[in-house]
C-alpha cells in the first residue's frame, strides 16, 4: 500500500474532521461510550487556527488520493504541543500514524524546543506506547467533570474572588496573559490567547490583587471553563465558583471542565457542585513541566 505524506492544506480540513469523528467514534464504541458529536461549522475555526499557527507541523496522509489520517503539532514559546494523530478505522495498524508522527516531530527538532508533550486517553494503550517510544511518558491525568443546572449544588461558604475585569483583545493583555502562563505553565502562547479573545463566544475574566494580574479564567456560552490559571492557590475555589456561577447567571445548563488530577482544589470543588468525571486522558511528555495544581485546561487540542 503506497501512502504519500504531505503538509496539510485549506482543502484538507473537512476531511481531517472526518477522520476525527470516525477514530473517535470508533475507540467510543470500544470503550462503550456515547458516539462523538463535534459539528465541522463550529469546529472549523479552530481548524483554521492549526493551519495557520502549526507553521509546518500539520501533516497528511493520503492512499489512492484519499486521506487516511493526519497530524497536527504546534510550537509555543519552547514547548512542542502534538494537538491532534488521528488515522481512519480501515488504515490503523499500518504504521500510518507512527510516520505522521515522525513527520510532524521534525518541528520539536527547531532551536528552542525544549519539551515535547501530548495527551492520550488513559485507555488508549497503542497510543501512549508510541508516544513513549518517542520519548514522552505519561505525567498526570486530566480529568474531563461534567455538570448540571439540575444536578448542581451550591455552597454559601466559598470565599469571594478578587477583583477581576472583563478582558478585551488588546496587545497589552496578551502580555499579561502571557505573565501568568509563563509562570504556571512555563510557556507563553500570545498567538492561542489573540485566538480566544477574539473568539465571539468566549470571555475573558482578568482578575488582579492590588492592581496586579494574578489570574485568569476563560468561559464559553457552550458552558466550557477554561483555561484557567492562577498564581496563587488559594484563589482556585474561588475563581472556579465564580465561574460557574457566572455561567449559571446566564442561562448555561451544562458546565465542562478539563482539570488536572493534582489539582485537588478544583476536583474537591467540582464534587462538591455535583459535577461527576466522564473522561480521563493523561499529559504525556519527555520532561516534567507546568504548575498544574493551579490550571484547568481549554480543551485537549490546545491545553
Amino acid at each position: 500500500m503506497k501512502v504519500n505524506y504531505r503538509l496539510a492544506e485549506e482543502r484538507d480540513l473537512e476531511g481531517a474532521h472526518h477522520i476525527m469523528v470516525e477514530a473517535l467514534g470508533q475507540f467510543a464504541l470500544q470503550m462503550g461510550r456515547p458516539l462523538v458529536e463535534v459539528d465541522f461549522e463550529n469546529y472549523l475555526p479552530l481548524w483554521h487556527h492549526f493551519l495557520a499557527t502549526s507553521d509546518e507541523g500539520f501533516w497528511v496522509a493520503e492512499v489512492r488520493g484519499k486521506l487516511a489520517g493526519f497530524a497536527c503539532s504546534i510550537v509555543r514559546d519552547g514547548l512542542w504541543f502534538l494537538s491532534h494523530l488521528m488515522v481512519l478505522p480501515e488504515f490503523q495498524g499500518q504504521g500510518i500514524g507512527g510516520e505522521l508522527l515522525a513527520k510532524t516531530l521534525q518541528g520539536a527538532q527547531r532551536e528552542g524546543v525544549k519539551i515535547i508533550a501530548t495527551y492520550a486517553d488513559a485507555s488508549n494503550w497503542p497510543s501512549i506506547s508510541l508516544y513513549a517510544r518517542h520519548g514522552m511518558f505519561p505525567r498526570l491525568p486530566l480529568l474531563r467533570m461534567r455538570g448540571s443546572i439540575i444536578s448542581m449544588r451550591l455552597d454559601q461558604g466559598e470565599a469571594e474572588p478578587p477583583g477581576f475585569q472583563v478582558a478585551g483583545l488588546s496587545e497589552e493583555t496578551v502580555a499579561t496573559l502571557g505573565e501568568i502562563d509563563e509562570k504556571i505553565r512555563g510557556a507563553r502562547r500570545p498567538i492561542d490567547h489573540r485566538y480566544w479573545l477574539g473568539a465571539p463566544e468566549m470571555r475573558c475574566y482578568l482578575f488582579r490583587e492590588r492592581k496586579r494580574a494574578i489570574a485568569y479564567a476563560y468561559l464559553s456560552d457552550e458552558g466550557h471553563i477554561g483555561p484557567l490559571a492562577t498564581l496563587k492557590g488559594e484563589y482556585m475555589r474561588p475563581i472556579l465558583g465564580f465561574a460557574i456561577d457566572r455561567l449559571t447567571d446566564q442561562g448555561v445548563d451544562t458546565f465542562i471542565v478539563r482539570v488536572p488530577g493534582i489539582n485537588t482544589e478544583a476536583v474537591s470543588l467540582l464534587y462538591k457542585r455535583g459535577f461527576t468525571i466522564q473522561e480521563m486522558h493523561l499529559l504525556i511528555s519527555s520532561l516534567p513541566f507546568g504548575r498544574w495544581e493551579n490550571y484547568i485546561i481549554s480543551r485537549p487540542s490546545l491545553l
